[in-house]
């Protein structure tokens, strides 16, 4: 397979006037880790300020033991309390920060219009849905292949109320854009400013993956499927010349695998469900084991066949859109 490197965001990219940024890949990486950190200390401040009362009693908890208590005792303690289902919902809707601090970078330190990143006006709202029926679709067909090899038990509809089922999705939906606009929105495009598409594609991809290094069941076949499915959204985002389908596709993939099937999202419990399904011991080849479905074998699957659709199957890519968002005209000695 071939990638295309017409794709109109490309163009877009590199003949903007005002966009300040490196034109070594080395020095984009380090940026990127600066912002990635500095975006993960914003996230986990509201964290930190939810847990700390329980976190504080906790450890008052095992002074006034005398060390009846051990410290291991004590760390299983402290990971029960940090998998609460409010705790998840306090880190999901953090995740608003980093998109906050991404888009600060991006408009007011590289002076970047927004449709550099993707934003485009015209048709995000069809781009959006579009982006959610081709999420939801993915992963029930990864759910179906999980339990057709055995790897999965479907237990059928549990029910879960809508005030337990509506914040989790508006978690999802700020939690899945967060990750959409730093790794594809900013730093892909970063690299297509002065590299070329597959660079571009490779390394927002084997970023993507390391993200999640330390998230509970971290695996290399949860390192290759995160890696894959990077891929295979970045190819979403140049084909539909678009982040808003990418953001949509993130939110509802997460959503309908924590509160929709019940499964654990990148190693998250996720709690309240509409349905129920059980990972099958000993068979942590299809259903990824603590993971989840994203490091097991269906997933792999649905990825690579969804790659090869976004690249073999005929069609030009979307135009950018015109209007206010059109490239700015390059500049003189601007590289292309």
């Amino acid at each position: 397979m071939k990638l295309q490197t017409n794709y109109p965001l490309i163009g877009h990219v590199r003949s903007a006037k005002h966009f300040a940024t490196p034109d070594s890949v080395i020095l984009k990486c380090l940026i990127f880790a600066i912002i990635f950190l500095v975006t993960q200390t914003l996230e986990g401040i509201p964290l930190v300020a939810a847990a700390m009362p329980a976190l504080l009693s906790k450890a008052q908890v095992m002074m006034e033991t005398n060390g009846e208590v051990s410290s291991e005792e004590m760390m299983q303690q402290i990971n029960v309390l940090l998998a609460d289902p409010s705790l998840t919902l306090v880190m999901l809707y953090s995740t608003a920060l980093c998109t906050l601090a991404v888009l600060f970078y991006c408009r007011v330190i590289q002076r970047r219009k927004l449709s550099t990143m993707g934003f485009f006006k015209k048709h995000a709202l069809l781009q959006y849905l579009a982006g959610l029926l081709a999420g939801f679709a993915m992963f029930s067909l990864i759910v179906l292949l999980s339990v057709l090899f055995g790897g999965v038990t479907w237990n059928g509809y549990v029910g879960v109320s809508a005030g337990v089922l509506l914040p989790m999705c508006g978690g999802w939906l700020l939690q899945g854009m967060s990750e959409e606009v730093l790794c594809r929105g900013y730093f892909m495009t970063d690299v297509l400013r002065h590299k070329n598409v597959v660079w571009a594609v490779a390394l927002n991809s084997v970023f993507f993956g390391l993200l999640h290094a330390f998230n509970n069941g971290f695996s290399v076949p949860a390192m290759v499927n995160l890696t894959l499915y990077a891929v295979m959204i970045s190819l979403y985002v140049l084909r539909t010349n678009s982040l808003w389908g990418a953001c949509a596709l993130h939110s509802i993939w997460n959503a309908v695998q924590g509160n929709f099937y019940g499964l654990p999202v990148s190693g998250i419990d996720a709690g309240g469900t509409v349905f129920s399904c059980s990972l099958n011991d000993g068979h942590a080849l299809i259903n990824g084991g603590r993971f989840g479905l994203e490091a097991g074998l269906p997933c792999t699957i649905v990825l690579l066949l969804s790659i090869a659709l976004l690249l073999l199957v005929p069609g030009s890519a979307v135009k950018a859109p015109a209007g206010t968002d059109t490239p700015d005209a390059p500049s003189a000695g601007e590289a292309a």
